[in-house]
């Protein structure tokens, strides 16, 4: 199953999202909570500490490749496989509840 959760800034989001992630992994399922934004707050909102949020290694753009089809479209595809990625950059937080954060803007004008 995948889930994606977008609106209007303001609206609640990653506070739907958070209790989504806790809902489903208190129901069995494993989740692997991505926070997109531009101004990363999931963190706080499914509990991790101040300290460790600090600590989260952002995805790296070098998780993506380039391929192109046969009549030269071209896509972006991960070059490792998901549960890698996961393994790699995603910091468990809880029982079967891993967080992703996609990239943060390090400066006026890099977002």
């Amino acid at each position: 199953m995948k889930i994606a959760v977008a609106g209007k800034g303001g609206s609640g989001k990653t506070t739907v999202v958070g209790m989504l992630a806790r809902l489903l992994t208190h129901r069995g399922h494993e989740v692997w909570a991505i926070d997109a934004d531009s101004n990363p707050n999931l963190a706080a909102t499914i509990g991790v500490p101040a300290e460790t949020r600090k600590k989260i290694t952002p995805l790296e753009a070098g998780i993506l490749k380039e391929t192109a089809n046969e009549k030269g479209q071209r896509t972006m595809r991960l070059a490792i496989p998901p549960r890698e990625v996961a393994q790699k950059f995603g910091l468990p937080v809880a029982d079967r509840l891993t967080l992703l954060l996609m990239g943060t803007v390090d400066h006026a004008g890099a977002g």
